[in-house]
């Protein structure tokens, strides 16, 4: 299997060859290279569903998106957005599954490596400024770790770590607003789902 660092590589290739075409074409912009920097993580009130102890689960997720136009470039009603995604969430405190077990404080953190492809819908696309919805899926790498500790009936410190990796589906739902400047630059808030909540700014130049 390719390392990382050659899969990064070539990742990095792919969007200097498609901007290169694109860059010097004339008429209207095609592809848009951008980037997203979001908080991330899952609310406490979903949490409270499913774990009856818990501290916050919150983190960060940092993108590169590359984002495919129709024959009206960013005025289009649909475009394809094409991304890579690094996102990590961390908690540290009390955790109890259900309110008869044990009480254990410990930390942990999961990170995810994802690429989804996503179909996003302007409300106003002719207009500067649009609101926007999408839909998308994709496959990710989440990596978890957890270790907590709690003290036995016999006064001992008993220590678990549970550690795995694994590929996952990844689902996303984008909603925000976009601001087109001058179909040459946009800004884009945006919140939504991709296996965890977020919400986040971005930028990215038209090419």
């Amino acid at each position: 299997m390719m390392s990382s660092r050659v899969r990064g590589l070539i990742f990095i290739l792919a969007i200097l060859t498609v901007g290169s075409n694109y860059l010097f074409s004339a008429g209207t912009p095609k592809v848009g290279i951008g980037v997203r920097a979001a908080v991330f993580g899952i609310p406490n009130q979903l949490l409270d569903l499913i774990i009856y102890e818990h501290p916050e689960i919150r983190g960060q997720s940092y993108a590169i998106e590359i984002q495919s136009y129709g024959d009206r470039g960013p005025k289009s009603v649909f475009s394809g957005v094409y991304c890579l995604e690094y996102s990590k969430m961390s908690a540290e405190g009390l955790w109890r599954d259900q309110q008869e077990n044990r009480r254990l404080d410990g930390k942990g953190e999961v990170t995810q490596m994802s690429f989804t492809a996503t179909i996003i819908m302007n409300m106003l696309p002719r207009s500067p400024i649009s609101l926007y919805i999408g839909g998308g899926i994709g496959v990710g790498r989440i990596a978890y770790w957890y270790e907590g500790s709690y003290t036995d009936e016999l006064g001992t410190e008993v220590t678990n770590r549970i550690e795995e990796n694994r590929i996952v589906p990844v689902v996303h739902v984008p909603i925000g607003i976009r601001i087109n400047i001058k179909n040459t630059f946009e800004v884009r808030i945006e919140g939504g789902f991709k296996n965890g909540f977020y919400l986040g700014g971005g930028l990215a130049l038209n090419l």
